[in-house]
C-alpha cells in the first residue's frame, strides 16, 4: 500500500487537498450547521412560514423550505454545467474556472452569515448560489482525476482523496462545535461565536486549503479539435455534438442513469439527518455536531477500504455492496428504538454510513471516469454533473412533498429507499469492462 500512494506523485496529491477544502462547505453548510439554522431560524422550523399564493395562505414547513432552496441550486447547477465543462475543455481552463467558482461559492457563504429569522427568500438564494458554485467547482476539479491518474491507481486515488475530504470537513466541523460549545479551547470567552461565524469559518477554510490544489496541479491544454475556442456559439454547438457523440458509450449511459438514482437518495438523506435529529429526535447542535463527527471520522476509513475494494473487485461491485448498506441504513432509521434508545441507535446508523458514505461516492466518481476519455473530461464530467443534479431535484422535491403531505420528516427520509432500490437495479446492467473498453477506444 505505502508503494502505491508513493506512486501517486504530487499532482494528485495537490489535486486532493482540494476535496479537504471544499468538505468544509458540504459538512457544516449543506448537513449540519446551516440547513438546521435556516430550516429551524430562519425558516420557522415545524411552525413554517406563511406564503400568499394565488390568493391562498399556504404555510410551508422549515425542512421543506431548505429542500426547495437546494432545489433552486440545483437547477442553476443543471443550466451551466455542460457549458461549463465543454468551455473549460476547449480553451483549456479548468483550473482558472475551478478558482473563480471557488471564489464565488465562499463570497456567496459569506453573505449567509448576517441572515437571521425571516430572512427566507435573500438567505435561500444565496444558499443557491453557494450551492451552485459548490457544484460547478466539484465537476471541474473530478474532471482532472483521469488525468492525473492512471488505470491501474484511479479507484484508489478517488477513495483516499475522499477519505482526505472527510478528514477536512470532520476537522473544521470539530472547530464548529468548539467554536459554539467551548471557545475556551480556543482561547475565547464563552458566548463569543454564534452561527453566522462558523459559516464565515467555513468560508476561510474552503479558500486557504484549495491553495494547494490552485498552485500544484497544472491547467491542462486545450482540445486540439477546438476552433473558435471562446465563441459562445461553438460551445453550443459542441455540447449538441456531445449528446451525438456520446451515443458511442452506452455504458456511460447506463450508469449516469443508475446514477441519477441513486445519488438522488444519498443526496437528500445527507442533507436532511440534521433535521430529522433535531425534529425527530430533538437533538441540540452539539449531539448533531458530534454524530456528524462520528460520520465523517468513520467516513475515512471507509472511504480507504472501498479504494481498495474497487481496484481489486471493480467499481460496479463496490459500488453495488456500498448502495445495499445504504438500503439497510434508511429501514434502520425508520424503526429507531428497536434495540436502544433511538439517538443511540441513530449514532450506530451513523456509523454505518459512514463506512460507505465516501466509498459509494468515490466508486460512482472513479467508475464514470473510467468510462471517460481523459481529453474530454470537462465536458463528459459536465454530463456527470447534470446526472447528479437532476437525480437532486427529485430528492429534494421529493422529500418536500412527501413531508408537506405527511408532515413527518421520518416518511419523507424512508421514501429515499426508492431510489436506492432503482439506482441498483439499472446498475445491474452496466458492463465495465466494455465501458472502459469505449473510452480508450473511441475517446
Amino acid at each position: 500500500m505505502i508503494r502505491r500512494l508513493r506512486e501517486f506523485g504530487g499532482e494528485a496529491w495537490a489535486w486532493m487537498s482540494y476535496d479537504f477544502a471544499n468538505s468544509a462547505f458540504a459538512t457544516s453548510i449543506m448537513a449540519v450547521i446551516f440547513n438546521k439554522y435556516y430550516a429551524g431560524v430562519i425558516a420557522g422550523g415545524e411552525a413554517g412560514t406563511d406564503f400568499h399564493f394565488f390568493g391562498r395562505l399556504i404555510n410551508v414547513p422549515g425542512a421543506s423550505l431548505f429542500q426547495f432552496s437546494v432545489l433552486a441550486g440545483t437547477i442553476l447547477t443543471v443550466i451551466f454545467s455542460p457549458f461549463i465543462g465543454i468551455y473549460a475543455d476547449l480553451t483549456g481552463t479548468k483550473k482558472r474556472l475551478l478558482i473563480i467558482l471557488t471564489v464565488i461559492g465562499g463570497v456567496a457563504t459569506l453573505l449567509l452569515a448576517p441572515m437571521g429569522a425571516g430572512d427566507v427568500i435573500p438567505a435561500g438564494l444565496l444558499y443557491a448560489l453557494a450551492l451552485a458554485a459548490f457544484f460547478l467547482a466539484t465537476n471541474l476539479y473530478n474532471a482532472f482525476l483521469p488525468q492525473i491518474s492512471k488505470p491501474q491507481n484511479i479507484g484508489l486515488i478517488s477513495g483516499i482523496s475522499w477519505a482526505i475530504g472527510y478528514i477536512g470537513g470532520g476537522l473544521c466541523l470539530l472547530l464548529n462545535l468548539l467554536m459554539l460549545q467551548n471557545p475556551r479551547v480556543l482561547g475565547f470567552a464563552p458566548g463569543t461565536f454564534g452561527v453566522p461565524h462558523v459559516i464565515i469559518s467555513v468560508a476561510f477554510w474552503w479558500w486557504i486549503f484549495s491553495l494547494p490544489t490552485f498552485i500544484g496541479v497544472r491547467e491542462r491544454p486545450a482540445r486540439t479539435d477546438s476552433i473558435q475556442k471562446s465563441n459562445p456559439r461553438h460551445v453550443l454547438r459542441n455540447f449538441l455534438v456531445t449528446f451525438k457523440q456520446m451515443r458511442r458509450f452506452k455504458q456511460l449511459w447506463i450508469f449516469l442513469l443508475a446514477y441519477l438514482f441513486f445519488t438522488n437518495g444519498i443526496e437528500t438523506t445527507i442533507s436532511s439527518a440534521s433535521i430529522f435529529g433535531d425534529q425527530e429526535l430533538h437533538m441540540d447542535t452539539a449531539q448533531l455536531i458530534v454524530l456528524f463527527l462520528i460520520v465523517q471520522f468513520t467516513a475515512f476509513p471507509g472511504a480507504v477500504l472501498f479504494g481498495v475494494l474497487v481496484d481489486r473487485l471493480g467499481n460496479k461491485r463496490a459500488l453495488s455492496i456500498s448502495l445495499f448498506v445504504w438500503i439497510i441504513a434508511l429501514l434502520w432509521v425508520y424503526r429507531l428504538g428497536l434495540f436502544f434508545d433511538p439517538i443511540t441507535e441513530f449514532r450506530l446508523v451513523a456509523i454505518l454510513v459512514g463506512l460507505v458514505l465516501g466509498g459509494s461516492q468515490a466508486a460512482a466518481r472513479s467508475l464514470f471516469a473510467s468510462f471517460t476519455p481523459p481529453e474530454r473530461s470537462g465536458e463528459f464530467f459536465g454530463f456527470f454533473g447534470i446526472a447528479g443534479r437532476l437525480a437532486s431535484t427529485l430528492g429534494p422535491l421529493s422529500f418536500a412533498v412527501v413531508n408537506i403531505a405527511t408532515r413527518s420528516i421520518r416518511l419523507a427520509v424512508i421514501a429515499m429507499v426508492v431510489f436506492f432500490i432503482i439506482g441498483i437495479l439499472i446498475l445491474f446492467k452496466v458492463n465495465e469492462a466494455e465501458g472502459i473498453k469505449a473510452a480508450s477506444s473511441q475517446g
